[in-house]
């Protein structure tokens, strides 16, 4: 039995209408496998899940204007990195699931401004990282191995499923003094509320399939999916945090941010009206925003790293 039309629907993705009849594709061939083999059927619907490759993006090997290649080594996953000359305070960029580290290259030339170097690099099966299914444990420590070759950052700014990652990263090492900021841009809070959107609202699978998901998952991940989660693992990095999301983002709610900025020590929401999920990164207002947001928490961060 064929299923592999399901896998081409990632559970965060702008949705074409190939895509939406894959995924009723998808939804009618679960069905059917859950019923006499629903461990497969949960196998496979976690490889719909994990599937990154949902935008049909194109991928160039060019590095970016103005960027050069630094290798990351330790990680099975990514072998690469870029990273643009600045100042010796750092700033990293992570994208979200389904692009690639091109989403984030807006930011680089502010943040330069502001006297930074900037790193920014495509999470596993992302972009030229090879594969087309990843993990959030493998996402984040791809994001831990970046942080530790540039020797830690100042700033980070995540953007969507790249805002767990990154959250999960800097949780996971001692904080440094060095770090002063954290920007989320339409962050998604949990993973576990990504995978509920997904098996109901995009493919509609039943609970027996869903069940199935969360333990393989769990047997992929090391950890349940309910250890990804911004609320758990964020209250620790004692820095200001600034969240910006659209009210009417269709792909992430945004009570995803407001979940995210209520469980921070020091966390600010900002309403990108009109901004969506993709576009906001694109998004003058919000690149201004981020702007201020940075130079204001980083006015002294020269002095302090020296």
């Amino acid at each position: 039995m064929k299923t592999t039309n399901s896998a081409k629907v990632a559970p965060v993705a702008r949705r074409t209408r190939a895509q939406s009849f894959g995924a009723q594709l998808g939804r009618y061939a679960f069905r059917l496998l859950s019923g006499f083999a629903p461990r497969t059927a949960g196998r496979r619907a976690a490889d719909a899940f994990s599937f990154t490759r949902g935008y049909g993006l194109s991928v160039s090997d060019r590095t970016p204007l103005g960027a050069k290649t630094m290798s990351i080594h330790g990680n099975a996953d990514i072998d690469r990195a870029y990273y643009w000359e600045g100042g010796t305070t750092r700033a990293l960029l992570v994208h979200g699931w389904g692009t690639d580290s091109s989403s984030m290259l807006g930011f680089v030339k502010p943040m330069q401004t502001l006297g930074f170097s900037v790193a920014a690099f495509d999470a596993p099966a992302h972009g030229l990282a090879p594969g087309k299914h990843t993990t959030m444990a493998q996402f984040t420590r791809a994001t831990g191995a970046v942080l530790d070759a540039i020797e830690g950052a100042q700033v980070v700014i995540a953007h969507s499923l790249g805002s767990i990652a990154a959250i999960s990263a800097l949780a996971e090492r001692s904080r440094p003094a060095s770090l002063r900021c954290i920007v989320l841009i339409a962050p998604t809070c949990t993973l576990t509320g990504v995978l509920e959107r997904w098996a109901s609202r995009d493919m509609a699978l039943p609970p027996p399939v869903v069940e199935r998901i969360y333990a393989e998952l769990l047997a992929r991940n090391g950890v349940p999916v309910s250890h990804w989660d911004i609320k758990a693992r964020g209250p620790s990095l004692e820095v200001p945090v600034l969240v910006v999301h659209d009210p009417a983002d269709r792909m992430v709610p945004y009570c995803e941010a407001q979940s995210a900025v209520a469980s921070l020590p020091d966390a600010t929401l900002w309403p990108a009206t009109g901004a969506g999920h993709v576009r906001i990164l694109s998004d003058a207002r919000v690149r201004e925003r981020v702007h201020e947001f940075v130079m204001r928490h980083a006015s002294d961060i020269e002095e302090r790293v020296r």
